[in-house]
């Protein structure tokens, strides 16, 4: 089962791409890869600008950042409606609302379309999107970070391929919104379908920590 603050939202996703909606940071022109980044549910691209910067310095601008916004809706910024609980007592994950964000991805990556490197990553909602995209043969990726985050519709890509993208995932054991369970069932299921996985794990919360941003950081100064 998957542990996820369960809010019932009715959202027809697709990510917004005009200008004030988008963050970039970094040179398109000079940069060696492109990296997607996705924020959490209830956060804004904004909130992830001085932590993708810090990243990119630690990568001497090796790389174009470009950070989205989820629509917003009653007020939060979501990326796919979040689960509900039947009746039943089960948690029922919407995969339609899941496949209209992908194809945003998509129309995102079309947008920017380079022959560079391209990585997808996010943190906590925007992760589990990253990871769901590299499931999809929209575009070719040839990363994926997944900061706090969980595999989502597990059972609906459990008879499909991934992508041969290499996958950096980490979690902290004391994270209480995503809890460590779910990283444990999401990795199982990942090295079912790759081993291309680099994991990291630690005493900390919900959150991107500096010793989670310095691993980051390493793994993709060594994919480029």
């Amino acid at each position: 089962m998957i542990h996820y603050r369960l809010i019932n939202i009715a959202l027809l996703v697709m990510i917004q791409l005009n200008k004030e909606n988008i963050v970039t940071i970094g040179s398109e022109t000079h940069s060696e890869a492109t990296l997607y980044w996705f924020h959490g549910y209830g956060a804004n691209n904004w909130s992830f600008e001085p932590s993708m910067k810090m990243l990119n310095l630690l990568l001497d601008d090796r790389l174009f950042i470009v950070i989205p916004n989820a629509p917003e809706e009653n007020g939060k910024r979501s990326w796919y409606p979040l689960p509900n609980i039947s009746i039943n007592q089960e948690i029922e994950e919407d995969f339609d609302g899941l496949r209209n964000a992908q194809h945003g991805v998509q129309k995102l990556i079309d947008n920017y379309k380079n022959q560079k490197k391209i990585f997808v990553g996010g943190f906590s909602q925007g992760a589990a999107l990253a990871l769901s995209y590299i499931f999809e043969n929209l575009s070719k990726i040839d990363g994926c970070i997944a900061l706090s985050g969980y595999m989502p519709n597990a059972k609906d890509y459990a008879s499909k391929e991934i992508q041969q993208s290499e996958i950096f995932i980490a979690h902290g054991t004391e994270d209480l919104t995503i809890r460590f369970e779910s990283f444990e069932q999401t990795k199982k299921f990942l090295l079912e379908k790759t081993k291309l996985i680099t994991e990291y794990t630690g005493d900390f919360g919900h959150t991107i920590t500096k010793s989670v941003t310095n691993e980051m950081t390493k793994w993709i100064s060594n994919k480029l």
